[in-house]
């Protein structure tokens, strides 16, 4: 719910963005498109198409720049702006906007409306596919069809525009639609196709969501080094990263690297950082198998453990039958009723190979004394073995 309701915010600040971008862009054009000739050649149709789109395209994508600073940390960046979004705006947007008048003159003979929204939605195909090196972990691919069907929605509201009102009230309508189109299809193609993202949930009770992948998004104190600003912290503190398909979560500070799921949360400064991967799903309780309850009494298993498990300062000795419970370990969520969310199995008669089962909604992460790194998903048994240490989420447990 929190990840729809950021999107949803993000997805309108950046439409609002893309809107103003165009209608700015195409109002600095208006003293050129009125000195132009009223018939020119094929030549010059195309260098004004792509002079004048390029300077919208500029517009736009300053302003979605914009509009993505001011979403991730909360106060205008006007020159990180202008900087990453005017220059490559304005050479997409030229390129875009010579290409399609020359397929919309060319092909259609300037009269085909139909081949005209299909320029339109070239020009934001590539106008994406340029913001998608600008926004981390866009991706060529969303950025090219969110902008694409952006551009096509913005470019049916053009013609309609250009139709229904004057020249050019028409055009500024209808650049300020193609930019509010555009920047509204790059999130919903953000939110609806990438795996993996991030929710930051502030004490303030503001929410933001970021997409996941091969591009670290980075969390500090210091604005050249994290995308996002966390005060009193370090200056880069935590890192995020999809590496292999593995959500890996960095702690600069300890050195300490952490393999997520979905669900599983990090705190630092005043937020609270929340895992979603599509592709790792919660498990329901539905699924969970029934309790095991051992035969020996616990009197005698704890007498006879031969491991333990140390969560900070406490040590719980572990024998077949050991049952650890929410209140054992705060950081876990029962898959059951009835709080359990681990418990000790033997895996031979004579007790000589013990096994912690997972029944939590969620996976652990245990790591071996060869450093080797193993996910414990629900239901799954990890063999206990000296030295082993488990990541029950926020808490750290190590076998002794």
């Amino acid at each position: 719910m929190k990840r729809n309701l950021s999107a949803i915010k993000k997805a309108l600040q950046f439409g609002i963005s893309g809107a103003v971008g165009g209608f700015v862009g195409n109002l600095i054009t208006e003293p050129f498109m009125q000195r132009l000739p009223g018939s020119e050649s094929f030549f010059d149709s195309v260098l004004s198409t792509g002079r004048w789109f390029g300077l919208v395209g500029g517009g736009i994508a300053t302003a979605i720049m914009f509009g993505y600073y001011y979403y991730i940390k909360g106060k205008p960046q006007i020159k990180q702006a202008l900087k990453n979004g005017g220059l490559f705006g304005l050479i997409a947007g030229a390129i875009s906007g010579a290409i399609a008048e020359g397929i919309y003159s060319g092909i259609g003979n300037g009269d085909n409306e139909l081949l005209r929204v299909i320029c339109w939605g070239i020009a934001g195909s590539l106008l994406g596919l340029g913001l998608a090196q600008r926004i981390p972990n866009l991706g060529a691919l969303r950025g090219t069809g969110g902008g694409g069907v952006g551009g096509v929605l913005g470019g049916c509201l053009f013609i309609l525009f250009a139709y229904n009102l004057s020249g050019t009230a028409g055009r500024l309508a209808g650049c300020a639609a193609i930019g509010f189109w555009i920047g509204i299809m790059l999130v919903v193609a953000e939110t609806l196709f990438n795996k993996t993202w991030l929710v930051i949930s502030y004490d303030t009770g503001a929410n933001r969501t970021l997409t996941l992948g091969s591009e670290p998004v980075t969390f500090g104190s210091d604005e050249n080094l994290s995308i996002i600003c966390i005060p009193n912290v370090s200056p880069l503190a935590m890192r995020f990263q999809l590496e292999a398909g593995q959500i890996v979560c960095e702690n600069v500070d300890s050195g300490a690297v952490s393999y997520l799921r979905s669900g599983d949360q990090k705190r630092i400064g005043n937020c609270t950082i929340t895992v979603g991967n599509s592709d790792l799903p919660a498990p329901t309780p539905a699924n969970i198998p029934p309790t095991f309850i051992s035969d020996q009494p616990a009197v005698n298993s704890f007498t006879s453990s031969q491991f333990s498990l140390k969560l900070g300062s406490r040590v719980i000795p572990l024998s077949a039958g050991t049952q650890l419970f929410t209140s054992d370990i705060p950081s876990l969520t029962a898959a059951a009723s009835n709080g359990l969310v681990a418990i000790v199995t033997s895996r031979s008669r004579n007790e000589l190979s013990l096994g912690l089962t997972n029944l939590c909604d969620r996976a652990w992460w245990a790591t071996d004394i060869q450093g080797d790194i193993k996910m414990v998903e629900p239901e799954s048994t990890l063999t206990l073995a000296l030295g082993t240490q488990i990541e029950f989420g926020e808490i750290d447990g190590e076998i002794v």
